[in-house]
């Protein structure tokens, strides 16, 4: 039972599933140049950014991970997000905004 404490395979199949429906509505190609399209996409990600954090609450919430298991979400979250040539920033703040909301899902308090 020690060693289900280190199973990531529900996380891990969730993560891949969240990037993947990240990619595909805001493709980080769209991301790039400064015309209407780059800051509607810009809006898209904002939006997709609030919708990721809500979905990963409800996660934790219904799954119960562990603390090893909450944080290899975040990692995953951000090396996916990284590989797919999303912008710096918006990785690094999504990935610790990520952590913080999973790490405080099963509390009590709003983050």
């Amino acid at each position: 039972m020690v060693f289900s404490w280190f199973n990531t395979k529900k996380v891990d199949a969730w993560v891949d599933a969240e990037v993947a429906d990240l990619i595909k509505r805001v493709p980080p190609g769209k991301l790039e140049g400064s015309g209407a399209g780059a800051k509607k996409a810009e809006e898209q990600l904002a939006k997709a950014h609030d919708q990721l954090l809500r979905r990963s609450q409800g996660f934790v919430q219904r799954e119960k991970p562990n603390l090893y298991q909450k944080a290899r979400i975040a990692n995953r979250v951000k090396w996916a997000l990284t590989e797919a040539k999303y912008p710096k920033r918006f990785v690094d703040e999504l990935a610790y905004a990520l952590a913080s909301v999973v790490a405080a899902a099963n509390s009590q308090r709003e983050v």
